[in-house]
């Protein structure tokens, strides 16, 4: 098997009858060993913080490129870039890596792509209605195709995150996602089974030169079921970019009060009814506590269908904002204590990520992959979706012990710079993208 490649696990037993194992994959080893390295640096930087990493642009488009550079073709157009979700915010975080050796670019706007979008959402839609399973599968699939311009030769490669292009171009094309996540997670969502994404992964996954898979537990769920892939998957976490002048300190070491922070745009399926409870519940011991949550649709008659009774707990110590602008989320990271997300179905935890890079303890649901990203103990707590007595618990735990919640916010901070630090992770890109100009060069008609 090739450096740096992930190989299906034999500890876990497929839903079906069968066992697919093989040998140990050498690339969770590598994954540890970078993350270790990372660590041990973060630790032993002597340079101020606030130079320990590069100040990364803000700018959707790179730098103009250079003879030598490799031109990464990003399936995404300017104006698509627009919208919000963690999707998008994965192509503006990698527009934020070029650099003088490796440019990622957007593809102009069309006609084409924008009815394009019209016919994907109305098939998405469908798709969540119908009940056969080959005429689902089908609109899924035509949910996930997004067509490139003619005139792409100028680039040495494509990346497509989530959709792919159709039909395949003859440029390689890199096709990037979380992976397969465990089947309570589709439960949870109801939108689809895990059987239509391993549909998705078998039709589409064979015409890719290669997949980039955020984390290791959707890597090796995805490699349980379709193990014929093995030779194209990479892990490689999400670029995480932030302002480069993160506080060392936080407010509540100079006036005493614990700043919570959730932010999901979905109250029920993210578990701010959960949070509420448990919050009310602790402000009647700890008068010292804040919590700021960012949602959509939160207010009374949302609280009171949820079971709660009076309106939310709401005032001076619960502030409720509409979405906001990524600035003002992260104006509120910088100050925040604590990043509270015990939500019912997550595949990465992008903003919960983005906390820990402001220093924030994360404590989070146990699900995979997020014990992967967030690891219990470490960074701070897990906890079991909708367990309000375990959330009030390990709130409770870090409240009462500043010296532990320091801790936790600086193991935080050293887990970002090992994982997600954007130099880390574009060095990692560079080398598949390297592999697969190879492969494509020496091999054409794969």
């Amino acid at each position: 098997m090739a450096e740096g490649h992930f190989c299906a696990s034999t500890n876990e037993l497929s839903p079906s009858t069968d066992t697919i194992g093989c040998s140990a994959p050498s690339v969770l080893m590598r994954a540890e060993e970078d993350l270790r390295q990372g660590m041990e640096a973060s630790e032993n930087d002597s340079r101020p913080r606030a130079e320990a990493r590069p100040r990364w642009r803000w700018h959707l488009l790179g730098k103009a490129p250079e003879a030598k550079a490799m031109r990464v073709l990003l399936n995404i157009t300017p104006e698509e870039l627009q919208g919000g979700g963690g999707d998008l915010m994965v192509y503006r975080n990698w527009l934020g890596l070029s650099d003088e050796r490796l440019t990622f670019h957007t593809i102009p706007p069309s006609w084409r792509r924008r009815a394009q979008a019209f016919v994907r959402k109305a098939c998405d839609k469908l798709a969540r209605r119908w009940e056969p399973a080959p005429l689902r599968r089908a609109l899924l699939l035509a949910a996930r195709a997004l067509s490139l311009p003619r005139d792409v030769a100028d680039a040495d490669l494509i990346l497509s995150h989530i959709c792919f292009p159709i039909p395949t171009p003859r440029l390689p094309v890199i096709w990037s996602s979380q992976g397969i996540a465990p089947a309570t997670y589709y439960e949870r969502c109801g939108q689809w089974s895990v059987e239509d994404v391993i549909f998705l992964y078998r039709v589409l996954g064979p015409q890719a030169r290669a997949l980039l898979i955020a984390t290791e537990s959707g890597a090796r769920h995805l490699l349980r079921w379709c193990p014929e892939l093995e030779e194209k998957v990479h892990i490689v976490p999400v670029p995480v970019l932030v302002p480069p002048d993160i506080p060392e300190t936080k407010p509540s070491q100079h006036d005493g009060i614990l700043r919570l922070l959730f932010v999901g745009l979905d109250p029920i399926l993210k578990g701010l009814p959960e949070l509420l409870r448990a919050y009310d519940w602790l402000k009647r011991k700890h008068a010292h506590l804040r919590l700021d949550v960012v949602t959509r649709g939160f207010d009374r008659k949302t609280w009171e269908q949820m079971g709660g009774t009076n309106g939310p707990p709401d005032g001076e110590d619960l502030r409720i904002h509409p979405p906001l602008p990524h600035e003002r989320i992260f104006a509120l990271m910088r100050e925040a204590d604590l990043f509270i997300s015990p939500t019912h179905a997550e595949t990465y935890g992008l903003a919960a990520v983005e906390a820990m890079a402001h220093r924030c303890a994360v404590i989070i649901s146990n699900f995979d992959p997020l014990p992967e990203l967030f690891p219990e103990g470490e960074v701070g707590f897990l906890i079991a979706p909708g367990d309000v007595r375990g959330l009030i618990e390990r709130l409770e735990a870090v409240i009462s012990n500043r010296a532990l919640l320091r801790q936790f916010q600086e193991n935080a901070r050293r887990r970002y710079l090992a994982a997600h630090d954007p130099a880390r992770v574009r060095r990692r890109l560079e080398e598949v993208f390297e592999r697969v100009r190879a492969q494509a060069r020496s091999d054409p008609d794969v």
